[in-house]
């Protein structure tokens, strides 16, 4: 059963006990609103970086250029240019000869001599700085490119029938490098190549499906693990931003754009889940590329890239990057446990329109607005009731759903979140124990 656009707003399985289930019977065609449905066979790697084998791109001939009439009016416009450029010349010449630069021949007696005026000042504005992007660049891609890495793999084949391939990042110097979930699904085998051009065998410790995630895990001491970039300096839209990976197989390439966006929703292939809060970027991102990092002019790590919007199958402007903070989050659970556990807040929930903010009598439209609480769940315990407004949580404010999605999916389960809601005129704060989603 496919799930309607607001359906992975419910945080629970589909089909559990006493849970609602969608009834739409038909997929959004365009779960993120960009015009193009992500779909792996129709629209090639729309939803993921699976690499195809290099193909050369047609170039486009269009038709020949007019040839322009302009000369072919009767000479007239030649013999114009003619006229002019001797009247100019002479004009010249007299105004040289004025100044005592040149002589026109014919007496022998002096030339008065003129005044020379003073050439006037011409107030020029200085050009623009380029930027500290693009000084630090290449010091921070030399500092970084030792932290990123090839993964090829065996068992499985992209689009094209060739061995799939990805990239991954070097987490922690004893062997751990993130990766997406995509690359590495239904392996046989996983090969890690280093940027100093060793090869290894990697283990797959486990993958988290709901974030494109996975761990790998190679038999090797003191990698230089990436640096990460820390919660407390939140990405800005417009900030320059670096991706490196291995598009098309071509290792340790860089590339740089900006954020185009924050707190997009990325629909999780073969799923009615999505991934929230994703980060959009314009750095140019192709097949191979998955897995790989996207850093900021410091060299630390802000997302993993995972996806890209295309017609073409190639880079067009538009890509996708799990932010760091979940991937730090899944990451240390894989390798702590092997498996990720969801947890579960225990309501629906939408964006504030235009309409609720009027209704609620709202001073913005941050926040996620309340359809509904399951019972026995924890926000029923902890009093919470539809129609409230969640604005923070855990002090954090929030933009919209995408936002509490993203926050409670980076906690555990069991875990005491408090949830800042306003209830008509009333300022609450609820503490709700958080449940688990079943796996």
């Amino acid at each position: 059963m496919i799930r309607d656009r607001d359906e992975w707003r419910r945080p629970w399985a589909e089909g559990a006990t006493g849970l609602p289930v969608a009834t739409s019977g038909a997929a959004d065609p365009d779960p993120i609103g960009l015009g193009v449905a992500f779909d792996p066979v129709d629209d090639l790697t729309a939803t993921s970086m699976w690499p195809e084998a290099s193909v050369a791109m047609p170039v486009s001939v269009g038709p020949e250029p007019a040839r322009s009439t302009a000369g072919r009016r009767g000479g007239r416009g030649i013999l114009g240019g003619v006229v002019g450029g001797v009247v100019g010349a002479a004009l010249v010449v007299l105004g040289l000869a004025a100044t005592d630069l040149i002589e026109l021949g014919g007496t022998d007696a002096p030339a008065a001599t003129a005044p020379v005026a003073p050439e006037p000042v011409v107030e020029r504005t200085p050009l623009p700085d380029p930027g500290l992007g693009a000084s630090v660049i290449p010091d921070m891609a030399d500092r970084v490119l030792p932290s990123v890495v090839r993964i090829n793999v065996s068992g499985t084949v992209d689009l094209t029938g060739a061995g799939a391939l990805g990239s991954g990042v070097i987490y922690r110097s004893d062997g751990y490098i993130i990766t997406n979930h995509h690359v590495i699904k239904d392996a046989a085998a996983v090969e890690v190549l280093l940027a100093d051009g060793d090869r290894f065998a990697a283990e797959i410790v486990g993958s988290d499906v709901l974030n494109d995630l996975a761990v790998l895990r190679i038999d090797r001491d003191g990698l230089p693990a990436i640096d990460l970039r820390p919660p407390s300096e939140p990405l800005r839209v417009g900030e320059t931003v670096v991706a490196i990976g291995s598009p098309f197989g071509l290792d340790a390439t860089v590339t740089s754009g900006i954020i185009s966006a924050l707190n997009r929703d990325l629909r999780v292939p073969d799923s009615s889940d999505v991934i929230p809060a994703v980060i959009q970027t314009d750095a140019a991102i192709n097949p191979g590329n998955s897995g790989g990092a996207l850093v900021d002019l410091k060299g630390r790590l802000v997302g993993i890239n995972t996806a890209i919007v295309s017609r073409t199958g190639a880079n067009e402007g538009v890509g996708f990057a799990v932010p760091v903070r979940q991937a730090v989050v899944s990451s240390d659970q894989l390798i702590e446990q092997g498996f990720v556990r969801y947890p579960l807040l225990g309501i629906t929930g939408t964006d504030i329109s235009a309409a609720v903010q009027a209704e609620l009598g709202l001073a913005s439209r941050r926040g996620a607005v309340v359809d509904s609480v399951q019972t026995g769940s924890g926000a029923e315990a902890a009093g919470m009731r539809v129609r409230d407004v969640i604005v923070a949580v855990d002090g954090v404010p929030l933009r919209s759903m995408s936002d509490l999605v993203a926050e409670v999916r980076r906690r555990a389960p069991g875990m005491t979140v408090s949830f800042d809601v306003r209830r008509r005129d009333e300022q609450l704060r609820l503490e709700v124990v958080l449940g688990e989603r079943p796996r």
